[in-house]
């Protein structure tokens, strides 16, 4: 049975996103697109919206009327593009539009963030992230980044991803009251056109590795099937939760699976 009202997805242009707009669309689902790139569907609505401008995203959130069954935050962007626009893109400018967007969810509805397995040792900076979620204000944030990102001991990505991952848990917390359930994506090597960038940053050796462990890297339509089913709330008690989805990648890392 379709959701009563659209599903806002950010990134739904390419890879992942647009892997997941089709499923949607496939059972019956209504689709708004905000991305930074033009969308090749015809079947969704589509937006522009740089996520890493506050400007950009307000103006399409005066376009945005809703209400919305569920917000997929799917927008992401790899370090080669450089350390203050991947926060801001992956981080900042996702924050900035849900908070926004908040109440034109409907009570009942459901959030997903993707996140990646480079998020799962938040804990490790746990007391950062927790100062970096005390800030609302776009801008500041920023600069809290920029004037921190030494001592942080880590790269922008991963940052990145561990902050979505503590906000997924802070926004489930926010939406008891209205039954929004708020959960995380956290997938491995997916096979996108950015997937030769992440191969740069951890080196060819250590992604082929890892692509090996599994058998395969993920499909969009892999990931795209988690986000569906968030969408969907088909698992009704699920709220707040880091899920990885990465072919079983990390349980191999973790108990040395060999090939």
């Amino acid at each position: 049975m379709a959701l009563e009202h659209p599903v806002l997805l950010t990134g739904g242009a390419s890879g992942v996103g647009e892997a997941t707009a089709k499923l949607l669309l496939e059972r019956g689902h209504k689709v708004v697109c905000i991305d930074i790139k033009p969308s090749n569907n015809a079947d969704v609505e589509y937006h522009h919206c740089d996520l890493s401008d506050p400007a950009s995203i307000d103006a399409v959130l005066e376009k945005l009327t809703g209400p919305y069954s569920s917000l997929l935050n799917v927008a992401g962007v790899p370090m080669a593009v450089g350390n203050e626009l991947t926060m801001k893109v992956n981080y900042f400018g996702l924050r900035y539009l849900t908070e926004r967007i908040w109440d034109r969810v409907v009570d009942g509805g459901t959030v997903a963030n993707v996140s990646s397995i480079a998020g799962n040792n938040w804990r490790k900076r746990r007391g950062f992230l927790l100062e970096l979620m005390a800030i609302e204000d776009f801008d500041a944030g920023v600069a809290w980044w920029n004037e921190n990102a030494e001592a942080l001991e880590t790269d922008a990505y991963t940052f990145s991803k561990e902050a979505v991952v503590v906000y997924t848990m802070v926004l489930a917390g926010k939406g008891l009251s209205r039954g929004i359930r708020v959960n995380d994506v956290g997938p491995g090597p997916v096979d996108t056109p950015i997937l030769p960038d992440f191969t740069n940053d951890i080196g060819p050796e250590n992604m082929q590795a890892l692509i090996e462990l599994v058998g395969r890297p993920a499909q969009p339509v892999d990931i795209g099937e988690a986000l569906v089913m968030l969408a969907e709330g088909q698992v009704s008690w699920l709220n707040g939760q880091h899920i990885i989805v990465d072919g079983g990648l990390m349980a191999g890392i973790s108990s040395g699976w060999k090939k």
